[in-house]
């Protein structure tokens, strides 16, 4: 039985991700890798296609955008794509100290991405990044539909407790990792999460080339669950056993054929 799953994080950023992926059967660790352009989605497919206990996530991360790394190329891309997998992330919008200046430009590739997936005809898991843009995500969410035809998942929620609720009243799910559970109002939000709506995640490793180990991917996904059985007043073996429901729940989505 698979015992610890994180569903979000950044596996092929790591210089020995393949390394590290013949390594997860062994130490019972299921993951969601979300990825952060086209290119690297169809680069992390066929690196980790030895190992069933990872699964990839077709992204266009705001941040490539604010560094003007996404072509029109890059969308026609991420729209051809878009059939072969249910798992889609991250995506989103943020606003943090320089890249508002890309605010417009982040928001009409945003409003292109959520009209695609308006249009498929399968239910897909979303993976949501947003800092200091909540309220413009939510809007945009609600503009097209998306989370009445999908089901969508914010990674580190950073809002405010109306974007909380607000995101709540639309069936949203939240992945909580040590960076929220270090801030009072992460760890507020936390234990608000109706516990059927519960993930845990990692977001690691951080930065693209880094070296990373199993040791401390374990430690932190322990540490995490730990903290957060804490922080919601849980027993850890009940929770752990809700988290590895829910995380099996969205993952048994099937791939396209």
């Amino acid at each position: 039985m698979t015992l610890l799953f994180d569903m979000h994080c950044h596996l092929d950023f790591a210089s020995n991700a393949k390394s590290i992926a013949a390594e997860l059967e062994n130490i019972s660790l299921t993951a969601l890798c979300a990825t952060v352009v086209p290119s690297s989605y169809v680069a992390a497919v066929e690196e980790f296609k030895p190992w069933r206990n990872i699964f990839v996530a077709l992204g266009m991360h705001p941040w490539w955008i604010a560094n003007e790394r996404i072509s029109k190329v890059d969308l026609t891309r991420f729209e051809n794509l878009l059939p072969t997998t249910p798992f889609i992330g991250e995506i989103g919008l943020d606003f943090y100290g320089k890249r508002k200046a890309t605010k417009i430009q982040q928001q009409k590739i945003l409003d292109q991405l959520l009209g695609l997936l308006s249009k498929t005809s399968d239910r897909k898991i979303i993976f949501l990044h947003s800092v200091h843009s909540n309220s413009e995500l939510l809007s945009a969410l609600e503009s097209h539909k998306t989370p009445e035809q999908h089901i969508c998942v914010f990674h580190w929620f950073q809002g405010t407790p109306e974007d909380f609720a607000r995101a709540l009243e639309k069936d949203c799910w939240f992945s909580v990792g040590k960076r929220m559970l270090a801030t009072e109002s992460g760890r507020k939000f936390a234990k608000a999460v109706p516990q059927m709506r519960l993930l845990v995640e990692t977001d690691s490793p951080p930065h693209e080339g880094m070296e990373w180990s199993t040791k401390l991917w374990t430690d932190e996904l322990n540490d995490t669950i730990a903290t957060l059985a804490k922080v919601r007043e849980q027993n850890i073996d009940e929770l752990q056993t809700s988290l590895r429901k829910n995380s099996e729940l969205l993952l048994s989505a099937q791939q396209p054929s």
